[in-house]
C-alpha cells in the first residue's frame, strides 16, 4: 500500500492478472484465443492499466466492452487491437467509431435500418439470443437479417456471437442446446455469403467447464480475468488468483466499557471492556452496508469481526482489550495479509450474490494502485465529484 496514497485504495496485482490469462489461454485449442472483457471499468479494476497490460504484456488482441464511451476512452489509452461494443451505439458513435476503429454489436433487426441512415460503414458482430432473452435477435430473425445485410453494403458482418445462460452449472445440457441453435444461425449466414470470421461464445464459466469446441475463434472472459468464479458457490477446476485488493488503515480506536452501543441504532454492544477500531472504509466506497455484524477486516494478519452498522465513510472493529492495534495500521476489506484472505467471492457468499457485484461496486472515488513484483508500477486517482 503506497504510503502517498489517500485513504482507502484498491490495489491491483498486474502479476494475477497475467497469471490468470494464461491459465485461462491453457484451455484453448492451438487456433483460438482471447477476447478480454474489460467493460465496466474492467470490473471495477479500471480498464485502461488493465487493458494496456493484457495488450502489451498478455498478447491479447480482442477487447469486449459494454458502450462506445468505453471503447473510445481505451482507444485514446493507447489500445491498438480491436474492441466490441457489446451494447446499443448512436449515430454519432457510429461514425466516431469509424474514425476510431471500433466494431459494434447487431442486438436487434432495427439496428440495421438505423446504421444504414447513419451514412458510415459500420463493422459489427451479431449477437443471436440462444437463452438468455436479453440482448440479441432471436434465431428465427436470421433470415430477415440476412435479407436486410443484402441491401446494406455499407454494413460489414465481422463476427457472431452468444452468451451463455447457465455455464457455471457442471453437467448443465443448456450449453450444448445453445450452441445448437448458435452454429445453426452462424451457418445461415455462411450459406447467405456474409463472412462471420470471429466465432464467440465460451464466457469464464464456459471456457472452465467445457472449454471451446471447434468452430469457435475466441473465448469471452470476464470475471475469471479477475480472480473469481463466475458461482462463489461452486468450484471451478482452475487456478485463479484474486486481482483487486481494497485497503485502508485505522483512522481512531478507543477503549470502551461493557455494555457500550456501536454506530447508528446500536445494533452491537460490547460484551466486554475492548477496544474498538474506526477504519476509514464505508458503503460510500463500495464496502457493503450489510456487512456489519457480519463481516471481517484483516489487521496484523487477523480477523476482527466488523461491528455496527457499516457507514458511509467508516466501519468498526472490536479489536479486543489486548490487541496491540494503532492508528495507521494497515487493514485489509478484500485481499491477503499474512497468511489470511478475504476474497471478494467470500463476500458476494456473505451477500447473496456474485464477486461482479462486489468489483463493480468499488467506488471510482477510490485510488488504484497497479502492482508488479510487489512494486507499485502505475497509479490512478479516483474521481472525487
Amino acid at each position: 500500500m503506497s504510503p502517498h496514497a489517500p485513504i482507502p485504495i484498491v490495489e491491483v496485482s498486474l502479476d494475477n492478472l497475467l497469471h490468470n490469462l494464461g491459465r485461462l489461454r491453457s484451455r484453448l485449442p492451438k487456433d483460438a484465443d482471447i477476447m478480454a472483457v474489460v467493460k465496466d471499468n474492467a470490473y471495477g479494476c479500471g480498464s485502461r492499466i488493465v487493458a494496456l497490460t493484457l495488450e502489451r504484456e498478455g498478447n491479447v488482441r480482442f477487447f469486449a466492452v459494454a458502450r462506445p464511451a468505453e471503447a473510445f476512452f481505451l482507444r485514446e489509452s493507447g489500445v491498438k487491437s480491436p474492441i466490441l461494443v457489446l451494447g446499443a451505439a448512436a449515430s454519432g458513435d457510429l461514425r466516431r467509431g469509424r474514425q476510431s476503429d471500433i466494431i459494434f454489436t447487431l442486438n436487434d433487426l432495427s439496428d440495421i435500418n438505423r446504421w444504414q441512415s447513419a451514412g458510415v460503414p459500420v463493422r459489427f458482430h451479431c449477437n443471436i439470443d440462444t437463452r438468455m432473452h436479453r440482448m440479441g435477435i432471436m434465431p428465427a430473425e436470421i433470415a430477415a437479417a440476412v435479407d436486410a445485410l443484402r441491401r446494406a453494403p455499407s454494413l460489414c458482418l465481422e463476427g457472431a456471437f452468444t452468451h451463455l445462460a447457465n455455464a457455471d452449472e457442471p453437467g448443465t445440457h443448456t450449453v450444448a442446446e445453445q450452441l445448437k441453435f448458435f452454429f445453426e444461425g452462424v451457418a445461415t449466414f455462411r450459406q447467405a455469403g456474409l463472412e462471420v470470421a470471429a466465432v464467440h461464445f465460451a464466457n469464464s464459466a464456459g471456457l472452465i467447464r467445457f472449454g471451446l469446441p471447434a468452430g469457435c475463434t475466441l473465448a469471452r472472459p470476464g470475471i475469471a480475468l479477475y480472480g473469481c468464479r463466475a458461482d462463489p458457490s461452486r468450484e471451478f477446476p482452475l487456478d485463479l488468483r484474486p486481482v483487486a485488493s481494497v485497503k485502508s488503515r485505522v483512522a481512531k480506536i478507543k477503549t470502551v466499557p461493557p455494555h457500550t452501543p456501536v454506530s447508528y441504532g446500536g445494533a452491537y454492544t460490547t460484551g466486554r471492556e475492548t477496544r474498538i477500531a474506526t477504519i476509514a472504509l464505508g458503503y460510500g466506497h463500495g464496502y457493503p452496508r450489510s456487512l456489519g455484524n457480519r463481516g471481517a477486516i484483516l489487521i496484523h494478519g487477523k480477523r476482527f469481526p466488523v461491528v455496527g452498522r457499516v457507514t458511509m465513510d467508516y466501519c468498526m472493529v472490536d479489536a479486543g482489550a489486548e490487541s496491540a492495534i494503532e492508528v495507521g495500521d494497515e487493514v485489509v476489506a478484500i485481499g491477503c495479509q499474512g497468511v489470511e484472505c478475504i476474497t471478494a467471492d467470500e463476500i458476494a457468499l456473505m451477500q447473496s450474490t456474485i464477486a461482479y457485484e462486489i468489483l463493480c461496486n468499488l467506488s471510482q472515488s477510490l485510488d488504484r494502485v497497479y502492482l508488479r513484483e510487489n512494486r507499485i508500477v502505475a497509479e490512478e486517482k479516483g474521481r472525487i465529484f
